[in-house]
């Protein structure tokens, strides 16, 4: 699966990647906002986007989510934070999910594997 991974943080970032890259998954990396935006059209409507909210920029991992759905209307998104999915006084899209940091990294893939198939009964 195509995976876009948004972390200002570089160390985060890395072992993000490397724990989703080791399960199978095409990850592309972005480190901040505009960045993030520049690449969407690298995951393609059935791909995820996973974001950090707090990107450090003017624009948050919410409006990456915002830009993702605007692009690809079944797009997945789930976001990131060690702080509440409200943060930003603003609220995440009904349509993401939110995982907070921190988490190991199988709970992640397990989180990732829901988003796309839905949590198992």
């Amino acid at each position: 699966m195509r995976i876009l991974l948004v972390e200002d943080n570089e160390l985060v970032r890395t072992l993000l990647a490397e724990t989703l890259s080791e399960a199978g998954h095409d990850v592309t990396e972005a480190s901040d906002p505009l960045e993030a935006l520049s690449l969407l059209g690298a995951i393609g409507p059935s791909g995820v986007v996973i974001s950090d909210i707090d990107l450090g920029a003017e624009q948050t991992g919410l409006d990456v989510a915002a830009a993702a759905h605007r692009m690809w209307p079944d797009v997945q998104v789930m976001l990131i934070s060690g702080r509440p999915a409200n943060q930003t006084g603003r609220e995440p899209d009904l349509r993401d999910r939110f995982l907070q940091k921190p988490f190991s990294g199988p709970r992640l893939l397990r989180a990732v594997e829901e988003l796309v198939q839905g949590p198992s009964e």
